[in-house]
């Protein structure tokens, strides 16, 4: 995270009333800014956590993620996609809130969500979306109401951030973008394999335990991804896993 976005998050911070810090709810701890959370708490200004994309994930983890971070702060989650979690989220903005007018902070990691979270605050199209990591350039003012005024930052990832697949995972580098596809696709698998093998074996159709090379060998030849002589093209496979993970395809 350079200097200039640095100062720029530290000014969205001060200037609002209430923060809202967009992750995943997939890898809320993953997708959290400590270092924000830290300058929030310092600067004495409220923090509701948002997790969104709650409609990928099961009931049962949204209650155990959500039993977890309220011991911290306020935390609602929400799935902008599907348009519910939103009287919540007015509801603890509302008991964090003691003046007529507010501003409110909207920071988190680029992907989670937040210009969506914005659309939906504001109740039609107001802030430009997109699958791509990084979308939203600089700060957005917007009217949410008349007492209401919302800060859209871009997305901001912490400097000391450089594990490649972790930020492939939560979203915030884009599958183009990765130095090693294959490498990237493997620690996918073997995380899916661990977290949510039912979900590979759906999307294609491949068989478990296996070794996540093996699995990859499996994805080529049942998605045709076959170089000369039909050996498995590995590279082709990897990139169709990353980019169904980027599309959310895989659940």
């Amino acid at each position: 995270m350079g200097k200039g976005f640095t100062a720029r998050v530290k000014r969205v911070i001060s200037e609002a009333d209430i923060i809202l810090e967009v992750v995943d709810s997939r890898f809320p701890q993953e997708t959290r800014n400590h270092w924000m959370e830290q300058t929030i708490v310092e600067k004495k200004k409220k923090l509701i956590i948002i997790a969104n994309k709650a409609d990928l994930v099961s009931v049962e983890k949204v209650r155990r993620v959500k039993r977890k971070l309220a011991k911290e702060f306020p935390c609602v989650f929400v799935s902008a996609k599907e348009r519910f979690g939103k009287k919540k989220l007015l509801e603890e903005i509302g008991k964090a809130s003691h003046k007529k007018e507010i501003k409110i902070g909207i920071i988190g990691y680029p992907n989670t969500g937040k210009s969506s979270i914005t659309n939906m605050l504001r109740g039609k199209k107001v802030a430009k979306t997109s699958r791509k990591a990084g979308f939203t350039r600089g700060e957005q003012l917007i009217r949410i109401n008349a007492k209401t005024t919302l800060i859209d930052t871009p997305g901001v990832i912490p400097a000391d951030e450089s594990d490649e697949f972790s930020l492939f995972l939560v979203g915030s580098k884009n599958p183009q973008d990765l130095s090693d596809h294959e490498l990237i696709a493997l620690k996918l698998i073997e995380f899916l394999a661990r977290e949510s093998p039912g979900a590979l074996e759906k999307r294609y159709g491949v068989e478990l335990p296996a070794e996540p090379e093996n699995v990859l060998e499996q994805i080529a030849v049942n998605r045709k991804k076959l170089a000369k002589g039909g050996t498995p093209n590995l590279n082709s496979a990897a990139r169709l896993i990353l980019e169904d993970w980027g599309r959310n395809k895989i659940r």
